[in-house]
């Protein structure tokens, strides 16, 4: 969105409905941010669907019936590797690829959930790590993005 390309859009109405959050989220995943992008209605549906997802899904309990060692490795390195692509993307103000690398992290923990695969901790842990990538203190921001308004 941009004054110069004539396609502003005021945000009030979706912020109504679907929440500030899923508004600021699509915005990032929109494209490249110094570039802006073409707004389509279609497509905030589907982070407004994400962020409900990581709510109603990882909020909960995980059952731990058959704990594997392998698969609790697998949930332990799936998740170091989507922070180290998170802190990089940060560094180069790349949100749009953060938000899809949160994307696939939701889209792994809730295969981990069906599965009940791993241990409690080690779930607890991922959730922690995908909720505090979703909303990074503003601490993070501020080194990595310069100042950021209240």
């Amino acid at each position: 969105m941009s004054k110069s390309k004539g396609n502003v859009v005021n945000p009030d109405a979706y912020v109504n409905e679907l929440g500030a959050d899923t508004v600021r989220a699509y915005m990032m995943f929109l494209g490249p941010w110094e570039q802006g992008g073409e707004w389509f209605d279609t497509g905030i549906s589907g982070v407004s669907r994400w962020l409900n997802r990581v709510w109603n899904n990882h909020a909960g309990r995980i059952r731990t019936e058959g704990c594997r060692i392998q698969a609790i490795k697998e949930l332990e390195r799936f998740t170091h590797q989507t922070i180290k692509k998170m802190t990089g993307d940060m560094d180069r103000l790349r949100l749009n690829t953060m938000i899809a690398g949160l994307m696939e992290l939701t889209n792994y923990l809730h295969k981990v959930k069906e599965s009940s695969n791993v241990s409690k901790e080690q779930w607890q842990k991922s959730v922690e790590a995908l909720v505090i990538m979703i909303a990074p203190p503003r601490r993070i921001w501020r080194k990595n993005c310069g100042t950021v308004r209240a």
